[in-house]
């Protein structure tokens, strides 16, 4: 990072993206992963939400904070407040059911000061964890279109926006 931001600043005025190593500790499961889900659907008339990606993603989640001797602290970005509060309610359902997760949310999570959090790409701002998780939730609907619709992508700033949120990830997005 230390070279790539040299060049950025003295060679691309600071307008180089840069995304963390594909390879960290973690092996196959590196810094930058992609998990596609080709029967998920946008419910853009009605909920407005992706409940397969939110579903998937919230299982990762539960699945990573049930990992023992998992210290990593995470965070969940999502592209629009529907999303949002669907993930949130998908997973206080699964703090019920698995209370030995608990502990990553409360006062005292096993990263020091980084309990989860779950937050829209317009809110997420200084939170930085060791791993983030993206649910972008716009994709093709039950009629097999993709509208061009990203939310707050799509307006004045919304790289920035973006760009913002893949730097809260130190090691893994």
């Amino acid at each position: 990072e230390g070279l790539i931001a040299f060049s950025n600043r003295h060679y691309y005025d600071n307008e180089l993206l840069t995304f963390p190593s594909p390879h960290t500790e973690r092996g196959a499961t590196g810094g930058v992963r992609f998990v596609h889900l080709p029967d998920a659907r946008y419910d853009k008339g009605d909920t407005r939400t992706n409940p397969k990606e939110a579903r998937a993603l919230v299982a990762e989640l539960v699945q990573r904070l049930r990992t023992p001797g998992e210290r990593r602290s995470f965070g969940v970005v999502t592209f629009s407040q529907a999303q949002q509060d669907l993930i949130e309610n998908l997973l206080d359902e699964e703090r019920r059911k698995h209370h030995d997760i608990e502990p990553h949310f409360g006062d005292a999570p096993p990263v020091e000061g980084e309990p989860v959090f779950v937050k829209s790409l317009e809110s997420v701002q200084g939170d930085e964890r060791d791993v983030i998780l993206f649910s972008i939730g716009y994709g093709v609907d039950e009629t097999g279109s993709v509208s061009m619709n990203f939310g707050p992508l799509n307006r004045e700033g919304g790289e920035r926006r973006l760009n913002v949120a893949i730097t809260r990830a130190k090691h893994e997005i």
